[in-house]
């Protein structure tokens, strides 16, 4: 099925720069992004966009594609749902893309190695290591890592957004600021066979669960 895809729109909400991109015949036709704090009633806006640049309609794409974290907890959650609709509305298939392989993807050509971060907050990052290729080949499970172990994981880059606040606990590792991911997704999505499952849209990779206040009783 993926193998087929000719116009495809990708979509990432989960991490601070949120993007979308479309793909038509392998190329790059389209792409938007804007700050986290703006997405939520701007995301529909960016597909608009992307599709009308290309002169296309929604009815027009043939898959959707979309990260499905860790990330922003209410950002993956709105990225999630928009994919789902658009799965359900148009009867296309849609691939749903871990958002650590899609910033291994995103590191320079000449790393061999990446490691590729989250923010967690808390003095924490999601970590995953990948040897880098088309597509990365994970190396380790996906993590929890405190700020000072990141270098023992390794990497001839560590890629993510905000990386620079790790200069501090890595001061000799190359620091790849990550760019807007969805051009990155809409690439890949058509080399991982097993992102193609609808399925995964209801099962988001938070890693940890979000914080929350119980209710007084």
């Amino acid at each position: 099925m993926h193998d087929t895809v000719r116009r495809l729109l990708a979509l990432d909400t989960g991490s601070p720069r949120v993007s979308v991109a479309l793909l038509i015949d392998g190329e790059l036709r389209a792409e938007r992004a804007v700050e986290q704090a703006s997405s939520a009633e701007g995301l529909i806006g960016l597909l608009d966009g992307c599709l009308g640049e290309a002169g296309l309609r929604p009815a027009d794409l043939d898959a959707v594609a979309v990260l499905r974290g860790p990330g922003s907890f209410t950002g993956l959650r709105v990225g999630l749902a928009t994919a789902l609709g658009l799965h359900q509305a148009l009867g296309v298939p849609v691939a749903v893309l871990p958002s650590l392989t899609v910033l291994a993807a995103a590191a320079p050509p000449d790393a061999d190695s990446v490691l590729a971060v989250v923010d967690a907050l808390r003095g924490e990052w999601f970590a995953q290591p990948f040897r880098r290729g088309s597509p990365p080949t994970p190396l380790a499970a996906a993590r929890i890592v405190p700020a000072g172990e990141l270098a023992a994981l390794g990497g001839d880059c560590v890629i993510g957004f905000g990386v620079e606040r790790l200069r501090e606990v890595l001061p000799a590792t190359r620091l790849c600021a990550a760019p807007p991911l969805a051009p990155h997704a809409a690439r890949l999505a058509p080399l991982l066979p097993e992102a193609w499952d609808p399925t995964l849209l209801t099962r988001p990779l938070y890693l940890r669960e979000p914080a929350v206040t119980p209710l007084a009783r």
